[in-house]
């Protein structure tokens, strides 16, 4: 499936906080006013509109009252250009540039209505009149007057595949209407909505299909409501494995903005972004925060549905900076609020060369015990270090107080720990090690989530297999580690038999600061309200679009 331009970022990710829906609702006569061209760069010194052919020809020039047409000069010409001269608004035919119309000097606004259904403008096929506005320096903003339903038309293919499901489409129709009733965010700059994904695509009608305007035609006029009250109907691409509450996104508290653990969703986002300590300095700074040398990068709060709220980071002078909700997100340039972060102490992570570096790593040759009794792990030692698998470990520990479980995510190379689970056995554990030659030896760049909070484990990728230093284990993971040097045995010792356990600490962390952080996450968006590709794999699954919307909308009913 072919992603399009609102999977880029849904609707609502740039808004930074939710906006209020109106007390009014949908009716036949709803008209919007979305900003087509509207400033800077995007605004028009001559824009043009042109009539679609097979449609009527010809305009009505006049003013906008409200959102009411008043007509005053009868235009017959099909292509026509609009400037401002001498403070004036001027039309004039393209092909011979023979001025039609001009209105009085200071005239507020000019307004264009077409005789024909659709309007060429911008190289789109547009719906309803139009409205020009200065927008300094002699250019014009554009706004299109458009009926609720049309615009909606003109959203949905833009949004969400126009081949997806009909029940998803639906879903997405009704999403999109309530969005553009309560997101009337522009109004400061004479128009309700952009056309962009600061609010939402829209684009016309090029893209509409049979099937995404019968989307719109079935679900006419209804929006979503919450205790009887209009509400807004946020979207994205996908959320990774969960949604999230709007308090922890945006800072707002709204009970119909929960978040949930999504068992639907089959096509997950899953992406990686690699900072240096510098690019992670200079990213902050340019946000308005002031760092000096990073040292470290950790995420410090997790929400209840597992994704990030919250991420610190500390310089060389112990100064720390903390960045909470979406803000993570868009200061480090993320997809999603759902992943790990993973330092590294080099830039590049690569196969070290048969140097004295690979001397100082060996084969483990002490012997281990756990609470009396003789256990086996293949291991390393390395720098004076032993060294051994997670699995290993947690087979040796599983029936006493320290046992753990692990898990591993390939797709995002994430180790996941569980304390005081039993271990559920893969098989190969505790095998010794076909060679004692040193094949491949690099720094472990998996990430670690110990009962869903990052954590950090000195380990190295030795030939295929992670392994990790036995002592940062032991403090993480419930358990002591000591060393006789008289019989060279290392010493492990789980809880105790009456159930106190050992107290865990944070594992000793490298003296050297890390070169880069690599953030590696699920989803796409800011996770809040519906996802798209969920809505795309509950349909598929036979659920109909009012399902749909009230799973990822706590609460809600659907009026009109």
């Amino acid at each position: 499936m072919k992603r399009i331009l609102s999977l880029l970022l849904c609707a609502a990710a740039l808004c930074g906080c939710l906006q209020t829906a109106p007390a009014a609702a949908a009716n036949e006569d709803t008209i919007l006013r979305v900003g087509l061209t509207v400033s800077g760069s995007s605004s028009f010194a001559d824009p043009k509109l042109e009539n679609v052919s097979g449609y009527a020809s010809g305009y009505t020039a006049g003013v906008m009252n409200g959102t009411a047409f008043s007509g005053s000069k009868t235009i017959t010409a099909t292509q026509l250009t609009i400037r401002l001269v001498d403070d004036a608004f001027q039309i004039s035919d393209t092909a011979s540039g023979k001025v039609l119309y001009t209105t009085a000097k200071g005239t507020d606004h000019l307004a264009i209505q077409p005789k024909s259904t659709l309007t060429w403008f911008k190289g789109y096929r547009w719906q309803g009149s139009f409205v020009y506005r200065r927008a300094g320096n002699g250019n014009l903003t554009v706004i299109n007057y458009v009926g609720l339903e049309d615009y909606v038309k003109g959203v949905l293919p833009y949004e969400i595949d126009p081949d997806w499901p009909a029940e998803a489409q639906k879903a997405q129709a009704v999403c999109a209407r309530s969005f553009a009733l309560g997101t009337h965010k522009h109004t400061a700059s004479g128009y309700d909505l952009c056309n962009t994904t600061n609010c939402q695509v829209y684009l016309g009608a090029n893209k509409a299909t049979a099937a995404s305007n019968a989307a719109v035609n079935d679900t006419r006029g209804q929006y979503l409501t919450y205790q009887g009250k209009p509400v807004i109907g946020y979207f994205f691409s996908s959320d990774g494995g969960a949604t999230e509450d709007a308090v922890n996104v945006w800072g707002g508290d709204y009970p119909y903005l929960k978040g949930k653990v999504d068992p639907y969703e089959g096509k997950v986002d899953e992406w990686s972004v690699t900072l240096t300590a510098e690019e992670v300095r200079k990213k902050l700074i340019s946000a308005g925060y002031t760092i000096g040398t990073v040292a470290k990068v950790e995420v410090t709060k997790r929400t209840a549905t597992d994704n990030v709220n919250e991420v610190t980071v500390t310089d060389t002078d112990g100064k720390t900076v903390t960045i909470q909700r979406d803000k993570v997100r868009t200061v480090f340039g993320l997809k999603s609020i759902r992943y790990t972060i993973t330092p590294h102490q080099t830039k590049a992570v690569k196969t070290l060369p048969v140097s004295a570096a690979l001397q100082k790593i060996v084969p483990s040759v002490h012997q281990i015990t756990l609470d009396g009794k003789k256990v086996t792990p293949q291991g390393w030692n390395i720098g004076g270090e032993n060294y051994y698998k997670l699995r290993d470990i947690a087979y040796i520990m599983n029936g006493t107080g320290s046992q753990f479980n692990v898990g591993w995510d390939n797709a995002k190379n994430c180790i996941s720990l569980f304390a005081g689970q039993a271990y559920q056995p893969v098989g190969d554990e505790m095998s010794s090690s076909a060679s004692s030659a040193v094949k491949t030896y690099m720094p472990a760049t998996a990430s670690i989530v110990l009962d869903g909070k990052d954590i950090q484990l000195t380990g190295y990728h030795v030939n295929g297999n992670n392994y990790y230093r036995v002592r940062d284990m032991g403090k993480v993971l419930n358990f002591t580690v000591d060393f006789d040097p008289e019989s060279e045995m290392v010493l492990l010792c789980s809880a105790d038999q009456s159930g106190q356990p050992v107290q865990p600490e944070q594992p000793e962390q490298s003296d050297t600061p890390a070169a880069s952080y690599t953030f590696t996450g699920s989803g796409w968006g800011h996770s809040v309200g519906m996802s798209q590709w969920g809505a795309y794999a509950m349909a598929k699954q036979g659920f109909t679009y009012e399902d749909i919307l009230k799973f990822y909308f706590t609460g809600i009913s659907l009026a009109g």
